[in-house]
Formats: structure tokens, sequence, C-alpha cells
């Protein structure tokens, strides 16, 4: 099992991990928007950076002054539901540069799409600089059966991620199941990933990652960052009445 890089929060233990994402599109912004979920039952936060049109190492240096939490960084495209228009070249180049600057965040994340072969280089830069690597793919048009999934996330985990994560979009109730045995499944070979199925009919799976094996959740603080994103504080509302009937056993992760 891969484990995670130093100074990165410990997913492995207790509950699922709120992240809360961080959308300003300045630095103004963006200062302000930490300062305002502080407040907020955050474990750590995303920053996206497909969003966001400022100096990054100014933006890095002001959050490791405001807050202690764990940071993960996203340049989220277009075609994985974010802002970046980015061809694979392009998207290479900014997540190397964002590498770069691994003295001053914690996690990164990695759009699968990229090809494994990128996305393995970019993850062992990763690792060099100390870092922790989420290895995502979106799918905003339906749901893969079951089989897919789990082996996606256990492909990812071959890439390198730490974290692999997968987020898909129900049709049914079905869809939702599947994608929540396909992670439980996924848990049980390679330990901790990050699964939603985004969207109304998919809140289920974004509050159920004790018994999912999910260890991060998104909890929207200023603005949501994806369909379905429950706010940070009725999230952790319904992550502390689920974690009531779970022992210690099923909510740890091994």
């Amino acid at each position: 099992m891969i484990t995670s890089s130093p100074g990165a929060p410990d997913l492995r233990q207790g509950p699922p991990k709120i992240c809360i994402p961080l959308t300003a599109g300045d630095i103004a912004a963006f200062s302000t928007q930490i300062l305002q979920c502080e407040a907020l039952p955050g474990d750590l936060y995303e920053w996206r950076l497909d969003r966001y049109s400022g100096d990054i190492s100014l933006g890095l240096q002001i959050y490791g002054k405001a807050t202690g939490r764990p940071l993960l960084c996203t340049v989220r495209t277009r075609s994985q539901g974010g802002e970046a228009d980015l061809d694979r070249e392009g998207y290479v180049r900014r997540v190397s540069e964002l590498i770069e600057l691994g003295e001053l965040f914690q996690l990164i994340d990695i759009e699968l799409w990229a090809g494994d072969d990128i996305v393995r280089e970019l993850a062992d830069a990763a690792h060099s600089r100390g870092l922790s690597v989420v290895i995502s793919q979106h799918s905003f048009t339906d749901t893969p059966p079951k089989g897919e999934m789990t082996k996606t996330l256990v492909h990812m985990h071959e890439l390198g991620a730490d974290f692999p994560k997968l987020a898909v979009t129900p049709a049914s109730p079905s869809d939702l199941f599947d994608l929540m045995s396909a992670s439980r499944e996924a848990f049980d070979r390679i330990g901790p990933v990050i699964t939603m199925s985004m969207g109304p009919l998919g809140q289920l799976s974004r509050i159920a990652g004790s018994l999912t094996g999910s260890c991060i959740t998104f909890g929207a603080g200023a603005e949501a960052s994806a369909p379905g994103q429950l706010g940070a504080v009725e999230l952790r509302k319904m992550l502390d009445i689920l974690g009531r009937g779970l022992t210690k056993e099923t909510t740890e992760y091994e």
C-alpha cells in the first residue's frame, strides 16, 4: 500500500475528512475566503487554481500564515468539470510548475486523462517534493459498470496515487449503490480512496465514507465546486450522526 507523504493529513484514522473548496478568482477574494472558511468544520482545503488568476506563490504564502490546515491544490480542466482550457501539454506544464512549489502545500490533484506515462511521471515528481498524490477522474454523464470503477481506482493506485479519486453521475439508485460498492471493493484491496456519486441522487455517497472506504468528502463553504455538494456544516452533522453507530474497527483505514 502507498502511504501518505510527510506533511499530509492522517486520512487513515477516524471518519472521512471534510475538504472545503476555495474558489476565489483573485488574491484579495482568496484571502477573504480563507478567513470566512476558518469558522467552518473543515479538516483541509482544496484550492481550485483553475478558477484563480493571481500569483500562486503569494497565495500559498498567505494561506500558510492564515491557517494550519492541509491544502490540496487542483488545476481542474474543462473536460473534468473545471475552467482550465488546457491541452495535454499545457496541463502538464501547469501541474509541473505547481509541483515545484510543493514545500508550500501538502497534496496535489493529477487528472487521469493525461495518460498513464505522464500521470506516473507527475506522481513521481510530486512524491519527490514530499507531496501526497490524488489521481482523479470525473464522469458527468454516467456511472460506469461497478467492475470498471473498481479497476479504475486500483489502476490509479498502481500509477502512484496515494488517494485515487473517482466521481460519477448516477441515473438511478442502482448507480449510486454500484459506486459505493466499487469504492468498498477498491478500499479492501488498496486502502483509502476518494469516491462520490454526484448530484442530489448521489448525496448518500458523500456521507457514507466510513462504510465505503472514501476518506475525504467535499463540503461547500462560500461556494460549491461540484453538483450535489453539501454544505460543510450540515455535512459535519451527518458524519457525526452516522459515526455514532460505527465501531472503531469500521472507521479505521489500515
